[in-house]
């Protein structure tokens, strides 16, 4: 039985995560200090790397260069100014979560299909250097690259006049919370407002379930935040994602614990990444991924979760702004996964 969390283990007793070996502050350029002090005592006492070692990357894509991305940075106007960035257009930024990247895979697609539904600005962010085998440090780091996105939409501010109402920031699991730590940067640490809509996908459990507000994504990190839960199991039985509520709007497919088609054999991560499935078939799809107002878990299990009596909304990119609450719904087990 031990076995199985052996890998999972491994990523949480590292040396680096005994807080008393550690300092309890870092500065860096830019970003500023962090504090491993309470409620940022999440992660064992592990600090974030600097700016430098993690690198991030921001790749502009327009219709203009669906395929070549323009590489900006948030300290150095000309390569925002030079290139194909239109502030006339919606800005949509785009992250991965731990041991992944934004450079090929999945967020490539996701730009993709969004180009094909909008003229947008689209800027996955990569943060691939700051995230690898040790997921506490991974976690720490979040908090660096939110700050670092938060500097890139000054960046466009002060350079564009970008309207952060019509930004929107798309993470997946750790990527999640670092959108969350980005809108706060943007409102509370240089107060130039908060941005329009950030979309957590099955934002990362592990170090965050059950903390205080200010380390995870919530509802005061954008105008709207709406959350998908799709692997909310606990942590003893391998589920990566968190359980609970953190967004005006929470859906939660399927129960949001196990995914139809994620069975024995393929159960760690399928369902923690099957949200992306589901985010990127309802960009342009014609099914709406109608989800049901629901009290909660054994209400959906039970079959009490059908009625659209306080409002019905519809799960992923063409979300209802206005109709709050936790929503249910069920999919198929294999593309397309929206159910007529």
């Amino acid at each position: 039985m031990l076995l199985k969390f052996l890998p999972l283990l491994f990523l949480v007793l590292t040396a680096e995560g005994f807080w008393f070996f550690r300092s309890r502050i870092v500065c860096y350029s830019h970003v500023g200090c962090f504090s491993n002090a309470a409620p940022f005592n999440n992660v064992m006492g592990v600090l974030p790397d600097s700016p430098e070692k993690i690198q991030t990357t921001f790749m502009l894509y327009t219709r203009e260069n669906r395929e070549s991305p323009q590489v900006l940075s948030p300290y150095d106007s000309n390569t925002i100014s030079r290139s194909n960035f239109d502030t006339h257009r919606s800005t949509i930024f785009i992250t991965h979560g731990f041991a992944d990247t934004s450079k090929t895979g999945w967020a490539l697609k996701m730009k993709d299909a969004l180009l094909e539904v909008d003229d947008v600005n689209i800027i996955p962010v990569d943060w691939s250097h700051g995230t690898g085998f040790n997921y506490m440090k991974s976690s720490a780091n979040t908090r660096v690259v939110g700050a670092t996105i938060g500097n890139m939409l000054k960046a466009l501010w002060d350079t564009t006049g970008i309207q952060l109402s019509r930004v929107h920031l798309i993470g997946q699991s750790l990527g999640a919370h670092i959108m969350g730590y980005a809108g706060d940067w943007t409102r509370s640490k240089i107060n130039i407002g908060s941005v329009g809509r950030i979309t957590g996908l099955d934002p990362a459990g592990l170090h965050f379930q059950g903390f205080d507000i200010k380390v995870k994504l919530d509802v005061s990190d954008a105008s709207f935040v709406d959350v998908i839960h799709t692997d909310a199991a606990s942590f003893s039985d391998l589920g990566l994602g968190i359980s609970s509520p953190n967004g005006h709007v929470d859906f939660y497919p399927n129960g949001g614990k196990r995914q139809p088609g994620c069975n024995a054999l393929r159960r760690v991560m399928c369902s923690h990444m099957r949200v992306i499935d589901y985010f990127i078939e309802s960009i342009n799809s014609s099914c709406e991924f109608k989800a049901f107002p629901c009290l909660g878990y054994w209400d959906y299990y039970y079959g009490g979760c059908r009625s659209c009596r306080t409002g019905c909304n519809r799960m992923g990119y063409h979300v209802d702004k206005n109709v709050h609450g936790a929503f249910y719904l069920k999919t198929k087990a294999e593309y397309p996964f929206c159910v007529e």
